[in-house]
């Protein structure tokens, strides 16, 4: 496991979109996606807004049978409620106020290919009832039509909802749960895997710089590297890539500095400054601490290259406290060691080439998949 995380993913979807990651989180998530893309199994993908469910959702799609297809996607928070039926099953003319032509709905756009449901915890009581005897039966019926249509579709959902607790609550049919959770992939919050952070940003600028008609802006300085870091990124990888982005903008010169790092309508720097004050003090004040000793161990453990005595030594605490200050945060010396080829955070300094998608393998050759336990 400790060579697999050394290891970087760097998997491009399509023209605009590439997973890059170096965590183990990832690795293991690869792998599951390795593994039921050759099959037609139902996948619920879980995690945060901005955690890339989409992005595995086109993985999945592109390493499958049904790759020569346009993946389809449809995000049902973005569908008036009131639409919703018609937008996934179609209507006939005339079957509503405003219905002036026959439309096809997305159940049946998607014959044989992958359709993806993005926010499918928003779905309705009645449109879950229907879309689980689609499911069942693989047939349904235009709103307004009397003709069955059949369609063979591949189904993927996500959401960054608890499903569990919604069947729970009773906003979410159980059946209708266990026909999407035949196999689940939580994808882990971008706090959760700090590592990925240099080499995000390093993909980020690489992507954008010339976009932005900015092809100088080259790297991010070691301050600002910690700065990231040591940030939580409640919108995750979508927030990285818009402070990338807007950084590469405020940058006169080749280098990403602090002062560079634009969120909304200040720095990051301020927004983490200011952003607790409407927390409870107690809170207030451990976040602070907390996001305080991050910025602090990765300055010092950059500094002295992961020797964990140096770094207690500066510090003036003992080398165990060191290491449970690391553990608390999710930080390994082994990212800061010089024997890493240029290290962890000179990544965020490095362009690294996409490495092209392996084949997918034959439906015969996938090692069985152990669904989700239910609620």
């Amino acid at each position: 496991m400790a060579a697999e995380s050394r290891e970087s993913l760097h998997l491009q979807v399509d023209a605009g979109r590439t997973l890059v990651s170096r965590s183990p989180q990832l690795h293991r998530i690869w792998g599951v996606v390795q593994r039921v893309a050759p099959t037609d199994v139902s996948v619920l993908v879980t995690g945060e807004t901005g955690t890339g469910k989409e992005i595995i959702g086109r993985l999945i799609h592109k390493l499958s049978p049904r790759a020569a297809r346009e993946f389809v996607p449809v995000d049902c928070n973005a569908v008036a409620p009131s639409l919703l039926e018609s937008e996934l099953f179609g209507h006939e003319r005339g079957a509503f106020t405003g219905a002036d032509h026959r439309r096809a709905g997305v159940f049946e756009l998607a014959d044989g290919t992958t359709l993806f449901l993005d926010e499918v915890a928003n779905l309705p009581l009645e449109a879950q009832a229907k879309m689980l005897r689609v499911l069942q039966e693989r047939e349904f019926r235009r709103i307004g039509g009397q003709h069955l249509i059949r369609s063979d579709f591949r189904l993927i959902t996500a959401t960054n909802a608890d499903l569990t607790s919604a069947v729970r609550v009773g906003s979410f049919r159980e059946d209708l749960f266990h026909r999407l959770n035949v196999v689940h992939i939580h994808l882990p919050p971008l706090r959760e895997r700090r590592q990925d952070i240099p080499l995000l940003m390093s993909y980020f600028i690489d992507q954008k710089r010339l976009r932005l008609k900015r092809p100088g802006v080259q790297r991010v300085s070691h301050q600002a590297v910690d700065l990231l870091m040591s940030y939580d990124w409640p919108g995750n990888v979508r927030e990285l890539e818009n402070v990338i982005e807007r950084s590469i903008l405020e940058c006169p010169g080749d280098v990403i500095d602090t002062a560079h790092l634009v969120f909304g309508s200040g720095s990051l720097a301020q927004r983490m400054s200011t952003e607790d004050f409407d927390l409870p003090f107690r809170r207030a004040r451990q976040r602070a601490l907390a996001s305080f000793e991050r910025l602090y161990l990765f300055s010092q453990l950059r500094r002295y290259k992961g020797r964990l005595i140096l770094v207690a030594q500066h510090a003036g605490v003992t080398a165990k406290h060191v290491r449970e200050m690391m553990k608390r945060h999710g930080i390994s010396r082994r990212d800061f060691r010089p024997s890493l080829p240029r290290g962890l955070l000179a990544a965020a300094t490095r362009r690294v080439p996409p490495a092209a998608l392996p084949p997918p393998r034959h439906q015969s050759e996938v090692p069985p998949v152990k669904p989700a336990p239910s609620p």
